[in-house]
């Protein structure tokens, strides 16, 4: 294994390249001002720095409290040909991960796993070009038409497991999803481990991010859990003869990331949703209680179907 520098400040925890899988590598945030980059031998990766290369990830964006530079130096170590995945949309798709996604252990905490499932399978083909990596899977269900039938971007490959766990460290809202990681951490570290690297090679932060309306977060979750809806009702003591009635719904069995949402719009309620047990669901309603909720969506776009039933929503306002 190889030990090398990190010129980033926001890691917060030491990481060792290893090369112990096919093509893995793994990155440290040392003392010194070197880049990371590699070359592809017969069988394994070599690796080595670049002094003053100035090709690191920079780009302006608000303030916010999601830091991706170790996932973007290993991004770029795996696919240094590819354009760099913006911060806006890495936050909008760990939203929408910790809506859909499935961070899976396995085979007695061995193998690990990362699925996202979803009815659309459009964004998931944008999510499998856009990071490159992972495949994408149709599941049938049964003669009754494609309505109940699903899809799901599956990756396995240990390379790109290690990316997305760097992507996930330390930019996870939700205690049960920080959880999940922390099993996968044990796993690479158990296996880089074996492999003659130190130990604790990922060090895990388990400190959820905050939610605000500052960055994609939100509008990620909503693409995974949400939903808009207009009803129109006759109604003779209208002038119109009618009455128009908007809805913004988040369905989620963590009660607790459904009631931070509420603080942020400051309106709005969160009950179990009827006919289940473990499910909550945040429910705001009307046009003027909506109006920071459109406000929001518009500064960070939904960005699966439910677009469409958003501005839907807008334009019978």
């Amino acid at each position: 294994w190889v030990m090398m520098a990190s010129p980033y400040s926001d890691i917060g925890s030491t990481i060792n390249f290893a090369i112990c899988w096919n093509s893995l590598v793994l990155i440290s945030t040392l003392y010194g001002k070197n880049l990371i980059s590699y070359t592809q031998s017969a069988d394994n990766l070599s690796l080595y720095s670049l002094k003053d290369n100035k090709q690191s990830v920079s780009e302006t964006t608000r303030e916010t409290s999601f830091k991706f530079s170790a996932f973007h130096i290993y991004y770029n170590t795996l696919f240094k040909n590819k354009d760099p995945l913006s911060d806006e949309w890495l936050t909008w798709f760990i939203g929408f991960a910790e809506g859909d996604g499935a961070i899976q252990t396995y085979d007695e905490g061995k193998r690990v796993r990362f699925v996202l499932t979803q009815k659309e399978s459009g964004i998931l083909h944008k999510i499998q070009f856009k990071f490159n990596m992972g495949v994408v899977k149709h599941f049938p269900q049964g003669k009754s038409g494609k309505n109940n039938d699903f899809y799901r971007w599956m990756v396995d490959n240990p390379s790109h497991i290690l990316l997305l766990a760097l992507l996930f460290n330390g930019n996870l809202a939700q205690s049960h999803r920080i959880k999940q990681l922390a099993l996968w951490v044990n796993a690479l570290n158990n296996r880089l481990g074996s492999c003659g690297a130190t130990p604790e090679t990922i060090k895990l932060n388990n400190t959820p991010v905050p939610v605000t309306l500052q960055d994609g977060w939100l509008s990620g979750f909503t693409d995974a859990e949400g939903c808009f809806n207009v009803s129109i009702t006759a109604n003779s003591r209208y002038t119109l003869g009618h009455v128009i009635k908007m809805r913004y719904i988040l369905d989620q069995k963590d009660g607790v990331i459904l009631n931070k949402v509420y603080e942020l719009f400051g309106f709005g309620k969160v009950t179990l949703r009827s006919g289940t047990k473990d499910v909550y669901r945040y429910t705001a309603t009307g046009f003027k209680a909506l109006h920071d909720v459109i406000v929001y969506f518009k500064l960070f776009p939904l960005q699966t179907k439910k677009a469409f039933f958003f501005w839907k929503m807008i334009n019978c306002s």
